[in-house]
């Protein structure tokens, strides 16, 4: 039990530090560039669920926000897709996970596309 303790404790130190991250992106969209790939190894599929859940909300805020040049979207949205992919791939994934997904895909969608 101890062990399931230190790993909350753990997410929940994590999310605070990824909070202090997104709250300087969204306090200037040109971080959003180097906030992105620095948190995707964390938010990962094989993260606890805290964590997934975060990160999930978190890059649909990103690529919902106006401050972030549709160029950088482009890059940012080509680099995120195996993790939206590892996301639904996940048998049994969360609801808040999976409509945040919804949500980014939505997103990115056009980026995607033109990319294609």
């Amino acid at each position: 039990m101890p062990t399931m303790n230190n790993s909350l404790k753990s997410a929940s130190e994590t999310i605070v530090q990824l909070e202090s991250a997104r709250k300087l992106a969204l306090g200037d969209a040109a971080y959003y560039p180097q906030i992105v790939p620095g948190v995707l190894p964390i938010i990962g599929p094989n993260a606890q669920l805290e964590l997934r859940r975060w990160g999930a909300d978190f890059l649909a805020e990103t690529f919902a926000a106006p401050g972030l040049p549709a160029e950088e979207k482009q890059r940012l949205s080509l680099m995120i897709l195996q993790t939206l992919k590892n996301y639904l791939e996940m048998p049994q994934q969360d609801a808040a996970v999976i409509r945040s997904v919804v949500q980014v895909a939505t997103s990115i969608y056009p980026f995607v596309f033109k990319y294609t």
